[in-house]
């Protein structure tokens, strides 16, 4: 992985690039977790990189690695996101004739669903859609969180759409119960919607992405499964690519796997 860095008006937003061996088949921007950074997600990053796409992550005001975070208040950060992830599309958009992708994990997967159509806060006249991304690849989204997203603001997501999730996937206090996550996968009139819901996996496969502190164990077959699914909805979809199409569509059989 590399850096690269873009300017947002009078702000400078650092990029982290996963880039394949080869051609790129596909481009996706990756939003990360709150208060964590793009260097946090490396195996999911790299992981997507390995299969083909062109991963770029910007690091948000949020971040605690992030140089200049005193300097912005808890309101700016909703804004600064979208505001990265635009640019962000913007700089994948021009690397090369690739169709784009939207992903994100937790807090940043509600920046992906906004992008394939969800109905989240902002600006006013400002629309969050953007008709350039083809998939949506949602990681452990959060449920209903007014004012950002209310429960009915899931249901206009319109880009094909990944959910993933696992049976451990609780954050006490906030989401007690997993199943609170499929409400992304469940809103949306149906069409392209997939869910994959993990045996044995925590929000953050076990130290895996996001929080690498954790003491594990790590739970990488959970993130390889993860991986490959999200790689063919992208492939899929952005890609044109009929055998990743066929591989979604073979898992109807796996209970893990669920769609819609």
């Amino acid at each position: 992985m590399n850096l690269v860095e873009i300017a947002i008006a009078d702000r400078r937003v650092l990029l982290t690039v996963a880039r394949p061996a080869g051609p790129p088949r596909a481009a996706v921007s990756f939003s990360h977790g709150a208060f964590s950074a793009p260097g946090k997600y490396a195996a999911l990053l790299d992981g997507w990189a390995a299969a083909g796409l062109l991963v770029a992550a910007p690091m948000h005001v949020d971040s605690t690695d992030h140089p200049q975070r005193e300097a912005y208040d808890q309101g700016a950060v909703w804004r600064t996101r979208l505001e990265d992830q635009a640019a962000t599309l913007d700089w994948l958009a021009g690397q090369g004739n690739l169709s784009l992708a939207a992903a994100g994990h937790s807090f940043g997967a509600l920046l992906a669903l906004a992008a394939g159509g969800a109905g989240v806060l902002a600006p006013p006249g400002a629309s969050t859609l953007d008709p350039r991304v083809k998939a949506v690849v949602a990681l452990s989204p959060p449920p209903a969180t007014p004012p950002l997203i209310a429960a009915e603001g899931f249901a206009s997501t319109a880009a094909p759409l990944l959910v993933q999730t696992g049976d451990a996937d609780v954050l006490p206090g906030f989401v007690d119960d997993w199943r609170m996550r499929l409400i992304a996968f469940e809103a949306p009139p149906p069409g392209d919607r997939h869910a994959l819901v993990l045996a044995g996996v925590d929000h953050y496969f076990g130290g895996l992405i996001c929080r690498p502190e954790l003491p594990g164990p790590a739970q990488a077959e959970g993130l390889a499964q993860a991986v490959a699914v999200s790689v063919d909805l992208v492939l899929a979809h952005a890609a044109g690519d009929a055998e990743a199409a066929a591989r979604i569509a073979a898992r109807s059989s796996d209970q893990s796997f669920t769609t819609r």
